[in-house]
């Protein structure tokens, strides 16, 4: 595998802390900048799970979000509110190590209060973006 540039690596690190300091605050446009746009779908539909099991207009507008976007806005705003009123103590982040996964996905390693987790990435344009998929294996 290829060795990981460490401007890349601040990058991604950056983000990682950007990601949960974004959900901490309930700042849900920070991840639209570092996630691609169907890994943050995803964390919305997430984040949305609870709510759209008690509330059947929720579950609708979930449904609808990614190709409505005053839907759109209406979830994150909700989902924002929830979050800043669900807020944790910050959770202990350390970074573990990097995995090349080619030149245009990298796999972060990392503890979150020291269970072990991973972070997706890839690069498009020269831009690094959190995407879930990235850890797949290409076909």
């Amino acid at each position: 595998m290829s060795t990981i540039n460490e401007n890349v690596k601040e990058t991604l690190k950056t983000s990682l802390f950007s990601y949960y300091g974004a959900l901490e605050r309930g700042s849900l446009n920070v991840l639209t900048n570092i996630m691609t746009t169907e890994s943050y779908l995803m964390t919305l539909e997430s984040l949305g799970f609870r709510r759209a099991f008690k509330e059947s207009h929720f579950k609708e507008l979930l449904k609808q979000m990614e190709n409505n976007a005053s839907v759109l806005k209406e979830v994150e705003i909700i989902l924002s509110a929830d979050l800043v009123k669900e807020a944790k103590e910050h959770p202990i982040i350390e970074v573990i190590s990097f995995e090349s996964k080619g030149s245009d996905r990298i796999t972060l390693h990392y503890e979150e209060d020291t269970h072990p987790k991973k972070l997706y990435f890839s690069s498009s344009l020269g831009e690094w973006k959190i995407d879930y998929k990235a850890g797949r294996k290409k076909s």
